[in-house]
């Protein structure tokens, strides 16, 4: 073998253009396929990294009621469930991540922190690399303040000292003691966490009185061996029940225990799309396979004498074989190395993806951390190139070694081998033109679903508009006045910044986390099945002002709402109106109604002062819904966000606004600062992820494709030289020689488009869940791709057509 390694180099030599054009198709098709495999390898298929990772399960609950799926439970109802014996370890934790601050020595800093049920390490099987775990009664009420940290905490803050097990910190405000350090890379129950403590219930965003009937806990447990999730859900669903019947609003609720594999519920968002990405990477590795094939046809079709000549003295046909692979074989190693630097490439710029759109759930690709170009990588990079060569070259190989001596030594150089070669190179050709246009025809919906997105009024201005986080520590600000004057300070001081037009703080903002609530009027009777439910948001008076939300009716609050002792109030949406009043914007006026609400009971009944448009709270690509929006005197919010109107780039006023919250507390640092563009686009990370991936794959296909038309018409035109010369001697003028080399170049694309249609069909439906608004079939994405590629073919066929017409007759009808 070693002597047709070293015969097919000296050969590739002789050919550096049809070397370097192989090697950069193979090496496109190889490191896109290597890049995707690392992500799929990193999140899909890399276990997770705890013990027995197989037994762990994620517990939620399915609520008919609202249509709703994995959605959390509270406290009281996991008290009625924890004792199901199917699992040998039952844990909580606070379903979003929790803001927290570290201060005293050194700068105030904004944390990720998460809360746990004590048992989390043993339940995963996990030890600290310093210091212990969690104690049960730590984790009971009025337990001892201990935390664990990150490896990347202890490291930045703290220097990596050993002795940090036992020393106390500031964490909200509230001395804690530091009991162990987390392994690096640890990412339970979300990614980027940089603090964990107990009592999961105890969530400082909402008033103490909701902890333990509010639903924003969710479970994980160990199963017992031999024991199946189907059985543990049976075992869930009957305690719940059992529980259910003594609570007339759950029962009505009609909801039931969900169990999901760990790993599965992890990546269950991005599952789907990772499959057809790799799906789609795999179609370009054809692609690419197939025009090096088609280059290797003709590369062997113009050796048929060659081959003939060394038959003729004594060559076998395996031996002709062996040659061939040989030089597809060292064409894919060299593409499968060219492709694995690639690759590194490609994983890096995904992963800057994803680090830039970070929504509210956390970075698009789950365990990103995992997605590494590794020795698995490279071993899957080179089978995938030892098989891409084979691929490339068998059918050549066997096609070339089958020659006729007698019938290839009579004829001439340039018919050599003519008869059956055009015809071969043609199927693939069409192959690449179907597969390629499949591919684009998925790009163009994503691309128009991502225009309609972007066409979408959210219902109020997000150009020139910052915006950062605040989570007050507890301690600190543990009454309502306390935190309503702190944000009443700060809108006031942010609103004296240069270049700031306005400013407000709100309980969220579009795309975070809300709140929602019962409301009704009053009077109304509470029956549990026919209960209405709104977004409550708490605001200062400039919000609407500030996010330029367009008022319908009424006013919006004005500084006396905002006081103690002001009459309640509140502004609704127009989604609310109709819910109230279904006649709305006919019938009864909702400015000087009175709605009750059932998360601020104590606030009594409150008047409807103005209705405002909708807003998208959760992103454009979510409908909007029924909110309210009251003063923040009347819910003082622990965690809220600043919104800051400006007159021109929002990101130049970042450490301006910082000051002005430090100069009203000196220990408050702020997170998540980010304009409201990039919160809006966050929230589509996964469409654009996918758009971008798939319009990377489906432009270089289309250039693959180009490259296969360009090759064969060039080819063709080589080979029908003389009889090109004949035609124009005979007197065909430039049009005809045109349009004959043309309407080749046509009928492969028409083949391709018809082929790559049907495909289409088929792949386009596995991309229903990323579409908005696009129908998986829709007409003018396909019209548009089909004319797109005609143009395409029409271009890659003229230049060899105008070359055609420029050949001599006299010196056509020479060659040999």
């Amino acid at each position: 073998m070693s002597h047709h390694l070293l015969y097919a180099a000296r050969a590739l030599r002789h050919k550096p253009a049809f070397a370097a054009t192989a090697i950069a198709a193979l090496a496109l098709g190889i490191g896109g396929n290597t890049a995707m495999f690392s992500v799929i390898r990193g999140v899909l298929l890399k276990p997770l990294g705890y013990r027995d990772p197989d037994c762990l399960v994620r517990v939620s609950m399915d609520t008919a009621q609202f249509k709703s799926r994995d959605v959390p439970f509270s406290l009281e109802q996991f008290e009625h469930m924890r004792a199901a014996r199917s699992f040998s370890g039952f844990g909580l934790f606070l379903s979003t991540v929790e803001d927290m601050t570290i201060s005293g020595s050194g700068t105030p800093e904004a944390l990720k922190g998460a809360r746990v049920s004590a048992n989390f390490l043993e339940i995963l099987g996990v030890d600290p690399v310093v210091g212990r775990s969690f104690t049960a009664d730590e984790d009971r009420p009025g337990g001892a303040a201990v935390a664990m940290i990150s490896t990347a905490l202890w490291k930045r803050r703290f220097g990596g000292d050993p002795e940090i097990a036992g020393r106390t910190v500031t964490l909200d405000a509230t001395p804690y003691v530091v009991i162990g350090v987390l392994p690096a890379g640890f990412e339970f129950p979300f990614a980027g966490l940089d603090v964990w403590v107990t009592r999961p219930s105890e969530w400082p965003w909402l008033p103490s009185r909701f902890w333990r009937n509010v639903t924003f806990l969710l479970g994980f447990a160990r199963l017992r061996p031999n024991t199946t999730p189907e059985q543990a859900r049976a075992e869930l669903n009957v305690l719940y029940a059992q529980y259910a019947a003594g609570n007339q609003t759950l029962l009505a609720r009609r909801s039931s225990m969900r169990l999901a594999p760990l790993h599965d519920q992890i990546v269950a968002n991005v599952r789907s799309m990772l499959w057809i990405l790799l799906g789609a990477v795999a179609c370009v590795l054809l692609i690419a396979c197939a025009n090096v094939a088609n280059l290797m046809v003709a590369r062997s079709s113009s050796r048929s004498r060659e081959f003939a000549v060394r038959a003729a003295i004594g060559a076998g046909r395996a031996h002709l074989v062996g040659q061939l692979l040989a030089e597809s074989l060292l064409l894919a190693a060299a593409g499968g190395l060219a492709g694995a630097l690639l690759a590194r490439w490609g994983v890096a710029a995904i992963s800057r993806i994803n680090d830039l759109y970070v929504s509210r759930t956390g970075p698009i690709l789950p365990r990103a951390s995992a997605i590494h170009v590794d020795g698995s990588v490279l071993l899957f990079t080179c089978v995938l190139s030892l098989l891409t060569g084979v691929l490339c070259g068998l059918f050549p190989a066997f096609r070339a070694s089958r020659t006729d001596l007698v019938s290839t030594l009579r004829e001439s150089g340039a018919a050599a081998g003519k008869a059956s070669t055009g015809r071969l190179r043609g199927l693939l050709v069409a192959g690449q033109i179907a597969v390629s246009m499949t591919l684009l025809i998925g790009s163009a919906l994503l691309l128009e679903s991502f225009a309609r997105l972007h066409a979408i009024d959210p219902g109020f201005q997000p150009e020139n508009l910052l915006t950062l986080k605040i989570a007050l520590p507890r301690a600190r600000y543990d009454t309502d006045r306390k935190k309503t004057q702190f944000f009443d300070d700060v809108v006031q001081r942010v609103d004296t910044v240069p270049g700031v037009l306005s400013a407000a703080a709100a309980l969220s903002i579009p795309t975070t986390n809300w709140l929602r609530t019962n409301i009704q009027l009053p009077g109304d009777p509470e029956i549990p099945s026919e209960q209405k439910f709104a977004v409550l948001q708490s605001v200062t008076p400039d919000y609407f002002r500030t996010l330029a939300i367009r008022l319908r009716g009424g006013r919006v609050f004005n500084p006396r709402d905002n006081v103690p002792g002001a009459s309640p109030v509140m502004v609704i949406n127009e989604s609310l109106a109709r819910l109230i009043w279904p006649a709305y914007p006919d019938g009864v006026n909702p400015v000087g109604e009175r709605l009750f609400e059932g998360a601020d009971k104590f606030a009594g009944v409150m008047q409807v002062i103005g209705v405002v448009a909708d807003v998208h709270e959760g992103g454009v690509a979510l409908e909007t819904v029924p909110e309210f929006y009251v003063p923040t005197v009347v819910r003082p919010p622990q965690l809220a966000y600043l919104a800051v109107r400006t007159t021109s780039d929002p990101r130049r006023l970042a450490n301006a606004i910082r000051g002005q919250v430090l100069a009203v507390d000196r220990d408050q640092p702020i997170s998540d600062v980010r304009t409201m563009t990039e919160v809006l686009e966050s929230s589509v990370g996964p469409r654009r992820l996918a758009l971008i991936l798939l319009g990377v794959f489906a432009g270089i296909a289309v250039l693959l494709a180009v490259v296969g038309i360009y090759g064969l018409i060039s080819f063709s035109v080589v080979q029908r030289t003389q009889e090109l010369g004949i035609r124009r001697a005979l007197g065909a003028q430039h049009r005809d020689i045109i349009g004959l080399v043309v309407s080749r170049g046509l009928t492969l694309a028409l083949a391709g488009i018809i082929l790559g249609i049907a495909g289409a069909f088929a792949l386009t439906r596995l991309l229903s869940d990323l579409l908005f608004h696009v129908k998986p079939t829709d007409p003018a994405a396909f019209l548009a791709v089909a004319v797109l590629f005609l143009v395409v073919a029409l271009a890659a066929s003229y230049f060899p057509a105008r070359r055609a017409t420029r050949i001599d007759p006299m010196t056509a009808l020479r060659i040999e």
